[in-house]
Parts: C-alpha cells; sequence; structure tokens
C-alpha cells in the first residue's frame, strides 16, 4: 500500500458550533433509530447502523487511485482503530490527512496523536481548507489584518512545535490534489519531495515554502468512478459535491476567500448520480454544495437531468430561497428532491442587507409554504449575533419563524447557531473590525450591540420561543418513516425538551415519554 487517506473524526451526532436542543437518552440522541431500539424495536440495519462518509476523502481516493497510488481509507479515525491497524500492516509509505473536517490546530493534534501512537515513523502530509487558510492568514501576519486574535488556532501562525511536529509536510495549495500525488510518488520512489511547488514544511523549527504553482484540477477529468470505489466506503445517505467555490460574498462567511467559482455541468452530474444509483446501496444522495441550484435555470437544469437518470434516487441539497418558484419547486419535487436546507439567518431586513444575503423575510415565507405544500421538508438555518444584532432583530427572527404555516406532508427543522468571528470571511477585515467595533474571533468576540456570550444565551433560547419547528436529527429519519409520521415524534420530542429544560414534574416528562413510546411502537407494530 502507498497511502492512507484519513479524512478526520467522527463527530458523534453533535455539532460543534450549533445551539443543539435534542432529547438525549442514556447517553444517545434520540433519532428514530435510537426511539427504536430504547423501546425494544430492532431498527432497520441499514438505515441505522451507518454514518455519512466524508467526501473528502472518497475523492482523494479516487483522485490517486486512478493514478495507480495504492489506497486505503479511513473516514472516522476515532471509530475506526481496528481497521487503521488493518493497513498499516499493509506497510504505507505516507499517510495523507485531510482538514476539510478538522478547524483548528488543536483538533488536527488529536487525530496526529492517535496516528503516531501506532505509526511513528511513516510520513504524514496534510492539506485542506484549514492549511490553506493557515497560508492566507500568514501572508497577512505583518500588515493591518488581524492575525493576532486567532495565532493559536493556525499552523504556521502558531509556531509552537507541539502542533507541527507530528507533520511532515504540508499542502498549501488551494486545491492540492495534484500536489499531494506528486509527493506521494516522490515517497514510494525515495526522492526528495521538498523540492516540489506548493509545500511548507519545517527544517530545525524554521518554516519553509517551497514555490507556488496554482493547480486548476478538471471537474470533468476527476470524475469519482463509483463502480471501482470499494462497497464498504458507500452508505445509504451518501454526499456528493457539484462545485467547488462561490458565488457569493456572505460576509460572515470564509468558505470562499481567493477560490474561483466551478459548476459541474448537467451531465457530469448525471454521469455519476446513475453511477452512485447503479451501486444499488446509495438511497439518498447528499449534495454538499451551498450553490449547485443557485437559480431557476440550474434548477431545471439539474432537476430534469436527475429525472432522467436517477431511476427513483431521493435527494436533499442547498438551496436558496430565490430559486424557488411555483414552477421550479414542482421539478424539485418530481426529480425526487425531498428535503432542502436553507440559509435563511435572520428574519430582520436591515441583518441580511448587512450580511449581504440578497433576500428578504417574505421570501422565506413564501418558500417554505411552496416547498412544503409540495412534499419537500427544510432544514432552516439561523444566525444570532452578527453586527447590529439586538434583542428586537432576535425577535424579528422568532416571529419569522412563527408565520410558517407548515403545509402538507413534510417537516420543517431549524439548526441555531452563535455567530463566529471566521478569520478571512468579509466581516473580519480591518475595516470592519473598526466600523462595528469587533473584538476578538472565533466563538468568543463583542460588537457595538452584542457578545458572544449574550448570542450563545439567544440561541439557545430560540428554540424554545417557536412553534411548529423542530431540531434536525438527520435526514435518513425521511427514508425510515414519511413526514407526516416524522412530524408526530418530532413534536413528542420537542415537548420533552421543553419539558426537561422548564424542569417540568418528572410525571409529566414520564407522559410524554409514554405517548413517545405509543407513537413508536403504532409505526412498527411488529409481526
Amino acid at each position: 500500500m502507498d497511502v492512507i487517506i484519513i479524512a478526520g473524526l467522527s463527530n458523534s451526532g453533535r455539532s460543534q458550533f450549533g445551539i443543539l436542543n435534542k432529547v438525549v437518552k442514556d447517553g444517545r440522541v434520540m433519532n428514530y433509530a435510537n426511539l427504536q431500539r430504547y423501546f425494544g424495536i430492532q431498527p432497520n440495519p441499514v438505515l441505522s447502523d451507518f454514518s455519512t462518509p466524508y467526501l473528502a476523502g472518497i475523492y482523494l481516493y479516487s483522485f490517486l487511485s486512478r493514478r495507480g497510488i495504492r489506497c486505503g481509507l479511513i473516514n472516522f479515525l476515532d471509530k475506526e482503530m481496528e481497521q487503521f491497524q488493518k493497513l498499516l500492516s499493509q506497510s504505507p509509505k505516507a499517510i495523507a490527512l485531510s482538514s476539510t473536517f478538522l478547524t483548528d490546530i488543536r483538533s488536527v493534534k488529536k487525530v496526529t496523536q492517535m496516528i503516531r501512537r501506532l505509526a511513528p515513523e511513516i510520513k504524514i502530509i496534510m492539506g485542506g481548507p484549514l492549511v490553506y487558510n493557515s497560508y492566507l492568514l500568514y501572508q497577512l501576519r505583518n500588515g493591518d489584518y488581524d492575525t493576532a486574535s486567532c495565532t493559536h488556532d493556525y499552523f504556521f501562525l502558531n509556531a509552537e512545535e507541539y502542533y507541527y511536529k507530528d507533520i511532515d509536510v504540508f499542502v498549501i495549495e488551494e486545491q492540492g490534489e495534484n500536489t499531494l500525488y506528486q509527493v506521494i510518488e516522490a515517497i514510494k520512489k525515495g526522492r526528495d519531495y521538498k523540492k516540489i511547488s506548493n509545500l511548507a514544511y519545517y527544517r530545525n523549527n524554521h518554516l519553509v515554502f517551497t514555490g507556488r504553482r496554482a493547480e486548476d484540477n478538471s471537474f470533468t477529468e476527476d470524475l469519482i468512478l463509483w463502480d471501482q470505489v470499494p462497497d464498504e466506503y458507500l452508505s445509504p445517505v451518501f454526499p456528493m459535491r457539484g462545485s467547488r467555490g462561490c458565488p457569493y460574498r456572505c460576509r460572515y462567511c470564509n468558505f470562499s476567500p481567493n477560490r474561483a467559482f466551478r459548476l459541474k455541468s448537467a451531465e457530469i452530474v448525471g454521469q455519476e448520480i446513475a453511477a452512485l444509483a447503479k451501486t444499488g446501496k446509495v438511497k439518498l444522495i447528499r449534495f454538499t454544495d451551498d450553490n449547485l441550484f443557485l437559480n431557476f435555470k440550474k434548477v431545471e437544469e439539474y432537476c430534469r437531468k436527475i429525472m432522467e437518470v436517477g431511476k427513483g434516487m431521493r435527494w436533499s441539497s442547498f438551496i436558496r430561497a430565490n430559486s424557488i418558484s411555483r414552477e421550479s419547486v414542482k421539478l424539485l419535487r418530481d426529480s425526487g428532491c425531498i428535503s432542502t436546507m436553507i440559509g435563511m439567518e435572520s428574519g430582520n431586513k436591515n441583518i441580511l442587507k448587512e450580511m449581504k444575503k440578497e433576500d428578504t423575510p417574505e421570501r422565506y415565507i413564501e418558500t417554505v409554504e411552496l416547498l412544503n405544500q409540495h412534499g419537500i421538508s427544510t432544514q432552516l438555518t439561523f444566525l444570532i449575533g452578527f453586527p447590529g444584532e439586538t434583542l428586537e432583530t432576535i425577535e424579528d427572527t422568532v416571529n419569522l419563524i412563527n408565520q410558517f404555516q407548515h403545509q402538507g406532508p413534510a417537516i420543517n427543522e431549524v439548526s441555531v447557531f452563535p455567530f463566529i468571528l471566521l478569520p478571512l470571511s468579509p466581516i473580519y477585515s480591518p475595516e470592519n473590525r473598526k466600523k462595528y467595533n469587533l473584538q476578538g474571533h472565533m466563538m468568543n468576540w463583542s460588537h457595538d450591540t452584542m457578545n458572544s456570550e449574550n448570542a450563545r444565551q439567544q440561541a439557545g433560547e430560540l428554540f424554545f420561543k417557536v412553534k411548529q419547528i423542530h431540531c434536525h436529527y438527520g435526514v435518513e429519519e425521511l427514508l425510515m418513516l414519511n413526514a407526516i409520521e416524522l412530524k408526530k415524534v418530532a413534536e413528542i420530542r420537542s415537548q420533552i425538551c421543553r419539558a426537561e429544560k422548564a424542569q417540568d414534574s418528572p410525571q409529566h416528562i414520564e407522559e410524554l415519554w409514554n405517548d413517545l413510546k405509543k407513537l413508536i411502537l403504532s409505526n412498527n407494530p411488529g409481526p
């Protein structure tokens, strides 16, 4: 074996940044499968005993394999240590670690420590968004950009040997796949890889960068060959990517600094969907893109292709509210869309304008109504604490959510996030920090109208101020029972969560659990 690819760690069903108000019993989040187990029902193992894999690892597996590199893949190192040891027995030359789902150097250190306990000598190559952003911030360190506040979160800015000593070389290119391939080839053949472009490494504790050469890897040429991906890496709910970068510049987001926006053609998306459908194992495709369905034209183009090749495949995706019309929503429904994720962020017009969201509360209401009427569920995200946020603007968000009518066979779920002051986002710029009196970074900040502690408190309380809106426990629940029945389950779960939060009487909480048990058993009558 040439390389083991490690995509990251599991999130154990918990959001890293969101405020979760979910029902937990015996240390387990009570999604539908765990409710079945709790009440003595054996859930469908196909839909309950899996974790949706990270696409980054599978993409690298396909990219390298088609170039003759022999690969092993670990999606969640903490859950797959036994498999990791089996792969190590095949004497790999290197380990490629993705930072797509590792957000700071401390989370990376957890992974590298786990690796080094079993593989103290194997070369570790690391790349991905955290490394690229670290490189960008390092280039800004001597100007008026505030890199001091985020030094402890990023490589290169943070010069502590403890954090970088396990990593032999960093890939600092935005894409970086071809650079990774060159490094692995050099290690295989015993050549010096430190002359390859787009790398960073430490020599005698001094940071060294090699020359930069931008990559432009083709979506078409590097289409994942799904028929060559081992069955063990597939799951019923499976991620797929149709774009790279972002054409929008929402001011709270650092998703696409200095990144070009690229879309796969409908023909290429169709080829991938057809291949996934052919596996027989994938039941629902989850598009990971914020921007695949970015306007009416693209909704029509992609939906018609999915109808042509999908063979009844169901899917979910992020989608912009202004891409939904009475015509496009029918295409979404007919092509198999069962759930849409919409970043609404606020119910206040001025906050939306400050965020550069290019949407309105009125459009949000119309969008949810259209989707629900056509049986399409929603996952709606809201951001609490953006500069200008006050208790009054938060109340506008509560009022917006309470105006949703919840018509039709669909369920609406909400995820609430406190504002995160992300380095490299537009709001983090020196001009905006001065304009809003922004201090701090990431989860600890303050500005003229709010601070992070207030935002976390208000985000936690928002769930208890809204009606008929539920937490998201996983899109696979919509494969396990229909949305009408799921709404009934979700309503009792929400009542339990509220009752526990309010410290209601044990008798009342027990009555709610009994109601939930009756509902779960009625959905699973047995032989």
